[in-house]
């Protein structure tokens, strides 16, 4: 029998939940620019994968193609550079969020399963991992990208003892901005196993950023966890649109990546229509999933 300071714990993980929270928005996704997914609804049986030959729904999520009835109607989306995941070998392929990405972006994603995944050369990726030292994803670029640009900038401009860009009188060098960086790094897994990837000595010597707060659409909760812990293909997507406005801080962003989230939406509205929030099994059931 479950006494009540567990049902008044559980109650306060379920509220807490983007899922519950965000269910009397009527579209919670409308800042975003997502091209219309609703022709998934009407894909009325489960093919097969073109290369593995599983049955599968909408894509394969161990060989990361679309299947067939629908390749030619998905939005492809191109990255300004490219994306490693690190899968934990017991998360569930058919519920992780990280097939979205390398179905989408198949040119620029690449999913590994730990521990077969290659060892990176320190200087040009990043982990996108909040551990103990990592610092945030805009304060690393600006120590880092920014101040070795400026250096060179006086390199060359050796009587220009100082730069401030916010000075008209000031001679700038061009306002866009070479990422010096090839890759990026996430992990994707529950947040336990997440710690012990990262122990990993292949990633731990890397270097760790994590990402302003962003509000989740995930539906699944977290025990403990903030509103603002986000979803891998959520990880993925916030951090391309950070990346491009580090990189053309005056080109304005217009929802290029928005495409990014095409599965995750209409993940969302299809769990949302099916189920209420608040009668959700997983929601009601005493064990607290994680991801």
């Amino acid at each position: 029998m479950q006494t009540s300071s567990s049902s008044s714990s559980k109650k306060r993980f379920i509220e807490s939940s983007s899922f519950y929270t965000n269910c009397q928005e009527k579209d919670p996704f409308s800042k975003f620019k997502i091209d219309d997914c609703s022709f998934l609804e009407s894909v009325p049986n489960r093919s097969t994968c073109s290369k593995c030959h599983r049955s599968r729904k909408y894509y394969c999520y161990t060989c990361y193609v679309a299947v067939q009835e629908i390749s030619d109607r998905l939005p492809h989306v191109s990255l300004p550079i490219k994306i490693d995941i690190i899968k934990h070998p017991k998360e569930v392929d058919g519920k992780s969020t990280a097939a979205h990405a390398a179905v989408l972006a198949s040119e620029d994603v690449t999913v590994y399963t730990y521990p077969n995944f290659p060892t990176y050369n320190y200087d040009e990726v990043l982990l996108i991992f909040p551990g103990e030292s990592a610092i945030p994803f805009h304060e690393w670029w600006s120590s880092t990208v920014l101040s070795k640009r400026q250096n060179n900038f006086l390199k060359i401009n050796p009587e220009q003892k100082s730069i401030h860009f916010d000075d008209a009188d000031v001679e700038k060098p061009t306002k866009e901005v070479n990422c010096p960086l090839k890759r990026i790094i996430f992990i994707d897994s529950t947040w336990r196993q997440s710690k012990a990837l990262h122990n990993d000595s292949r990633l731990k010597k890397l270097r760790s950023v994590f990402l302003d707060d962003h509000k989740s659409l995930f539906w699944r909760y977290y025990r403990e966890k903030k509103e603002t812990h986000l979803s891998t293909i959520e990880a993925i997507y916030y951090f391309i649109v950070e990346l491009h406005n580090l990189l053309q801080p005056d080109v304005p962003y217009h929802g290029q990546y928005d495409n990014m989230l095409f599965f995750f939406k209409f993940m969302y509205y299809k769990i949302r229509t099916l189920y209420d929030p608040l009668k959700l099994k997983a929601y009601q059931n005493s064990t607290v999933l994680t991801k």
